[in-house]
C-alpha cells in the first residue's frame, strides 16, 4: 500500500479541489490497537451491529498481543474516556513508519506511547497482514473515489464558510471503530474517517457504493463542523451579538443534548446544509429521509424550517446580495422564528 503521505495534494492545487480519498498506515494502525483492546465489545453493548470480515479477522490476528504495552497504553486512556478522535489525531501527526514524535508530547499521552506503537506495528507484522487483506482496502478506496468524483463540497460549503484552504481527506475504515464517523484536522488536512455502512442486525455492513448518500452526509457533517466551528471563531463579533437569545427551533430535548450556543448553532449549520446537498445532488427522496432521521431520531424537529432559511440564504448569496454567511447570520434568528410561526400554522 501507499505511504501515508502518497496520493495527497497541496491545498492550493487543483487536485485539493475535490475530496481525496486514501488510506494512511498510521490511521491503520491505531484502528489495530483499537481491536486489541476491549473496544469492539464495548461498541457491541451499545449498540449491536455486524462488522466487516477484515474488522473480524484482525481481532484473531492481534489476539495474543492484549498485554502489550501499546494496547495496554490505549485501554488506559479509553477508560479515561480520551475521544477517538485524540487517539487517532495523535497517531497522524507521528512519523511513519518510524513513529517518532517531533512535537513535544500531549500531557494526555502515556510516557512512551509512540515507541510502544512502533513496536506494536513490528511484531504484530501488521504491514504483511495489511497486504494479505489488501483487496479489502482496494475495494473500499474505489467505492469511495467513484462517489466524491461526482461533487463538489469545496464549491458547496464556500458560500458558507469561505474559502476553503484545507484539503477535503476522506479515508474508509474497515477495521475499528465499526459504528461511529471520527472528523479530525491535521496541519492543512480536514479529515473523515468513515467505517462501512451499517445493516440491520448481525448483517455484514454495507459496501460503500451501497449507500453514497450516507458517505456524503458523513463527509458534511464532519467538514462542515470543524469549518464552521474555525468561522465561527473568525467572526466572534457577529457571534457575541447573537449569541445570547436562544435558537428559536431549539426544543428542550435537543438542547439538553448540546446546552452550549455553539454546539446547538453548529448542530443546526451541518444537518441543514446536508439536507440541502443531499436535495440538489442526490434527491428529494435522500433529502426527505434524512430530515424525517433528524427530526425523529436527533430531535431536532424544526429542521425544515433552517432548511429553509439556509436556502434563501444560498439563493440570495448567489444573486449577490451578500457576500458572506456572517452578513447574514444576525437574521437568522428573526427569520427562523417568522419560519416557525409559519409551519406551526
Amino acid at each position: 500500500m501507499s505511504s501515508p503521505t502518497a496520493q495527497g495534494a497541496s491545498a492550493g492545487s487543483a487536485a485539493a479541489r475535490h475530496v481525496i480519498v486514501r488510506l494512511d498506515d498510521r490511521m491503520r494502525l491505531i484502528s489495530a490497537v483499537l481491536a486489541a483492546t476491549d473496544y469492539p465489545d464495548k461498541s457491541q453493548e451499545r449498540r449491536k451491529h455486524g462488522t466487516h470480515p477484515h474488522a473480524r479477522a484482525t481481532r484473531k490476528w492481534l489476539l495474543e498481543f492484549a498485554s502489550h504495552p501499546a494496547v495496554r497504553a490505549a485501554q488506559a486512556l479509553l477508560d479515561r474516556g480520551v475521544p477517538l478522535n485524540a487517539l487517532f489525531g495523535y497517531a497522524l501527526r507521528l512519523g511513519f513508519p518510524a513513529l517518532e514524535a517531533d512535537l513535544p508530547q500531549p500531557r494526555w499521552i502515556p510516557p512512551r506511547w509512540h515507541e510502544h506503537l512502533r513496536h506494536f506495528y513490528e511484531q504484530t507484522r501488521l504491514a504483511e497482514w495489511w497486504s494479505s487483506e489488501a483487496p479489502h482496502w482496494l475495494t473500499a478506496l474505489r467505492h469511495l473515489r467513484e462517489t466524491f468524483a461526482k461533487v463538489d463540497l469545496h464549491a458547496f460549503l464556500e458560500p458558507f464558510v469561505g474559502r476553503v484552504a484545507e484539503s477535503l481527506t476522506f479515508m474508509p475504515n474497515i477495521c475499528y471503530p465499526t459504528d461511529q464517523t471520527l472528523g479530525l484536522q491535521v496541519g492543512g488536512e480536514l479529515i473523515a474517517i468513515m467505517p462501512p455502512p451499517i445493516a440491520w442486525g448481525d448483517s455484514a455492513p454495507w459496501p460503500y457504493r451501497d449507500d453514497p448518500a450516507l458517505a456524503y452526509r458523513s463527509a458534511l457533517a464532519e467538514y462542515g463542523a470543524l469549518l464552521m466551528s474555525a468561522y465561527l471563531q473568525q467572526h466572534a463579533d457577529v457571534v457575541a451579538a447573537i449569541s445570547d437569545r436562544p435558537l428559536p427551533i431549539v426544543e428542550e430535548r435537543y438542547a439538553a443534548r448540546y446546552p452550549s450556543w455553539h454546539r446547538q448553532f453548529i448542530g443546526v449549520f451541518v444537518a441543514s446544509i446536508t439536507a440541502l446537498f443531499l436535495e440538489d445532488s442526490v434527491g428529494a427522496l435522500e433529502a426527505k429521509s434524512f430530515m424525517q432521521y433528524m427530526q425523529k431520531v436527533e430531535h431536532l424537529t424544526g429542521l425544515p424550517v433552517a432548511v429553509g432559511v439556509m436556502r434563501r440564504y444560498l439563493e440570495e448569496y448567489r444573486n449577490g446580495r451578500y457576500t458572506s454567511f456572517a452578513e447574514f447570520m444576525p437574521k437568522l434568528h428573526s427569520l427562523l422564528k417568522v419560519g416557525k410561526t409559519i409551519s406551526a400554522l
